[in-house]
């Protein structure tokens, strides 16, 4: 999640049950978000273990699915208010909507990725997942007493919920929930990644040599983001120099005379972990007016900086790329700081909108990355070609260079050639001055490929349509306890 956090520690592979205070010593936002981590993995893992991966409750029940008076299934469904539990992960619709009215997921009608299947069977589902709340999405969580515009504080974790579609050949309900399963596994991804600062010595036989200062060289911590803007595979790419088993530094370099090559996944960064947004108070083509530019220049605005406009409908579209294609779906645009006024809170970008939608009313912000591609070539080592959505390529097979040393590496998990990427996925990588180097997993060979933090969606069928009859067995319920 895009907070200001120093980093994530909850590992639930180390299995510890509760984090304790000491007397004397400094408080970390770490040690209190991994104590809340701990209880709901210990909650959500017991709730699930009790009654099952996906339920709801006979009593008190949401999330049924049924018909609309007068319109066909592939137009239109109803879907209950009422509670369920999607792998021990509560959810709650307050009111009864329609697919075309729910809360958490605004369908635009005539979207493809939208439409419900018209011509073949389709499983209705509930897709499930947690995003960061700030004061910006919520000014009621803003302490008014700390001042007005105040700091902010603390932020919220919101649990989404939205219901969708997915085609499947199956016509009975018993063969449409084994194929469901295997639907959903072909949205997850194989890509991985490694991170580094400090480099080992550079072997006889390499042609790169490794500068005296292959280190962290930032002034301060950060924790750096890495997420995935564009999914789809990997880009393709030429790689030279020493190969990664010796634990030397290879290059990877992207290709751009070809049009094959200028497709793929693509990447953007950011060293606060992507915290740092600017409320958007009115949009007038390509000139937006801030509420604020930022406490400092080092969170502020800057010619040349690439920003994203998010609003709640695209925070809520994140899962619309969970189907790896190729090519990839483009995400909208990251767009050019062209220039800033700090005296009218008003920043120009290089082109004027889309069909994004980003509108009053939907709590719209500027998000700021820190990645700075320039036009041209790609040298070794570097990453210098501009995708059309405006983040970078994401290449497999080569350390790339972010910045002050700190290097990413993609690659397929396995066998798999080239790895499949989904959109909003990311890694944290925390970088400390102290050491010179990132905090990251590490194995004999050098730094461990790991897979994507999030986001984490929980899924959960609802219910199996084919032609005009619904049937809604999919959807499992459990009695009250007894006494």
């Amino acid at each position: 999640m895009q907070g200001d956090f120093s980093r994530t520690t909850f590992d639930p592979r180390k299995h510890y049950s509760a984090v304790l205070a000491q007397q004397g010593r400094v408080q970390l936002d770490a040690d209190f978000n991994e104590q809340g981590a701990l209880l709901l993995h210990q909650l959500r893992t017991m709730v699930a273990d009790v009654l099952g991966p996906a339920v709801a409750p006979a009593a008190g029940g949401g999330f049924a699915i049924g018909t609309v008076d007068g319109r066909k299934p592939q137009e239109d469904l109803t879907i209950s208010a009422g509670r369920m539990y999607v792998d021990g992960i509560l959810v709650e619709n307050d009111l009864e909507a329609t697919y075309w009215t729910q809360p958490d997921l605004r369908p635009r009608i005539g979207h493809s990725a939208d439409e419900l299947p018209q011509d073949e069977p389709f499983v209705l589902y509930l897709r499930v997942w947690e995003r960061l709340i700030t004061a910006v999405q919520d000014p009621a969580v803003r302490e008014v007493a700390l001042g007005i515009p105040g700091p902010d504080t603390a932020a919220r974790v919101k649990t989404v919920w939205q219901v969708a579609a997915v085609a499947v050949t199956a016509r009975t309900t018993e063969e449409a929930l084994r194929e469901f399963p295997a639907r959903l596994a072909a949205f997850r991804p194989t890509g991985r990644m490694r991170a580094r600062a400090k480099q080992p010595p550079a072997a006889d036989d390499c042609r790169y040599h490794l500068p005296v200062d292959s280190r962290f060289r930032g002034p301060e911590n950060q924790l750096y983001r890495i997420e995935v803007h564009t999914g789809g595979p990997a880009w393709s790419t030429g790689s030279t120099g020493c190969p990664t088993d010796t634990g030397t530094a290879d290059t990877g370099t992207v290709a751009a005379d070809t049009a094959a090559t200028r497709r793929g996944a693509t990447f953007k960064w950011s060293r606060e972990n992507a915290s740092v947004v600017f409320p958007v108070v009115s949009l007038s083509g390509a000139t937006v007016r801030v509420s604020t530019l930022g406490r400092d220049g080092k969170l502020g605005l800057e010619v040349g900086d690439r920003v994203e406009l998010v609003d709640d409908t695209i925070a809520g579209r994140v899962a619309d790329d969970l189907v790896l294609t190729d090519p990839p779906r483009p995400a909208p645009r990251l767009r050019r700081v062209l220039a800033v006024d700090a005296v009218d809170l008003l920043v120009t970008l290089d082109e004027q909108d889309g069909d994004e939608g980003c509108g009053l009313g939907a709590h719209p912000f500027l998000r700021r990355w820190d990645h700075r591609p320039a036009p041209g070539t790609a040298s070794a080592g570097t990453l210098a070609a501009v995708p059309a959505d405006g983040a970078l390529p994401l290449v497999e097979g080569g350390w790339l260079d972010l910045e002050d040393g700190v290097q990413v590496r993609f690659e397929p998990e396995g066998e798999a050639r080239p790895g499949t990427y989904r959109r909003g996925d990311h890694w944290l990588v925390p970088a400390r001055t102290a050491v010179g180097d990132v905090l990251w997993p590490q194995r004999a060979d050098g730094p461990a490929p790991v897979e994507p933090a999030g986001v984490r969606y929980h899924y959960a069928p609802l219910a199996h349509v084919v032609g005009q009859t619904v049937d809604p067995s999919p959807r499992r319920t459990f009695p009250p306890l007894a006494g």
